[in-house]
């Protein structure tokens, strides 16, 4: 048995339960600590894990794992998370660097629970790539915030991103490893105004839909750079109701200086009692707090 101390926070409406592992005591399986303690239900609750380690050259690093204990590649709310849950808890001052998934971040953490997180440029972008949903073949665009996203306008394979139906088209994409050999999150959008968009994400390893996806936010907002000509800021219209904002600098077809900009905030602490054999929470300590 182990005694886990946690934070639940959230990023614009996408939920994660943070450990700080600093001192490098949680050595034990952590792809079942994310099932377990990420289960609604039976557990905390959340879209995924958050680890915070000891790294020499950053501030921290971040480990992050989806809520079925999968690897999920860089989350970038996440990662806005963890920076602020860094400054509450005296870890590091704003602005800080870590790394997570082999990428090197850095955060500015504000006052109002407002954080603003910086990516390195995409991995790679693919303007227009047609994927299969049904019998059909629609555009979509791909890119890679440091995680594999498509992303899949109004007027192609659905009309209106709220009517849509979200997870009968996302799987029939999710699960083609034809085409993305490690899956891919999905995010439809479509536009509300010249500088804002609506998304909805299903998200890989969560297999559902979440109230928000930071790196999704990205990839959209880049879409929308190139399939719509939207500039800098692009404003991401969240299932959860929040408004992201991402600011890019485009050269021709490529995206540099990408900033994701929202909430971080604190829903409360505790700590479980955890079994270790049969991966289940024995105890639970609720401590709510003003954050």
């Amino acid at each position: 048995m182990i005694e886990i101390n946690f934070t639940k926070m959230n990023g614009a409406g996408n939920d994660f339960v943070v450990i700080n592992d600093l001192d490098g005591t949680l050595t034990t399986d952590l792809p079942s600590v994310a099932r377990t303690l990420c289960a609604r239900g039976f557990g905390i609750g959340a879209d995924g894990l958050l680890v915070l380690r000891r790294n020499p050259q950053y501030d921290f690093e971040m480990i992050y794992l989806n809520s079925d204990g999968s690897e999920g590649g860089m989350c970038g709310n996440g990662g806005r998370c963890i920076s602020r849950f860094a400054v509450l808890n005296g870890i590091c001052k704003s602005p800080l660097k870590f790394i997570a998934h082999g990428g090197n971040y850095s955060a500015e953490v504000f006052n109002d629970k407002k954080v603003r997180l910086h990516f390195p440029d995409p991995e790679s972008i693919t303007p227009i790539l047609e994927v299969p949903v049904g019998g059909n073949r629609y555009e979509a665009t791909y890119v890679h915030p440091n995680t594999d996203h498509t992303v899949l306008l109004s007027g192609s394979a659905f009309d209106g991103v709220d009517g849509a139906d979200l997870i009968g088209i996302s799987r029939k994409i999710r699960y083609n490893f034809e085409l993305f050999p490690k899956g891919t999150n999905v995010n439809l959008i479509e536009r509300e105004n010249d500088s804002r968009i609506r998304m909805r994400t299903y998200e890989r390893g969560v297999e559902n839909e979440t109230l928000a996806c930071g790196t999704g936010a990205v990839a959209s907002a880049i879409t929308a750079a190139i399939r719509y000509g939207m500039t800098s800021p692009v404003e991401i219209h969240t299932s959860g109701g929040e408004i992201m904002k991402v600011h890019f600098e485009k050269s021709g077809d490529r995206f540099s200086k990408i900033v994701l900009e929202g909430s971080a905030t604190v829903v409360f602490k505790g700590k479980v009692l955890y079994d270790e054999k049969s991966h289940a929470i024995i105890d639970f300590e609720h401590g709510q707090g003003k954050f």
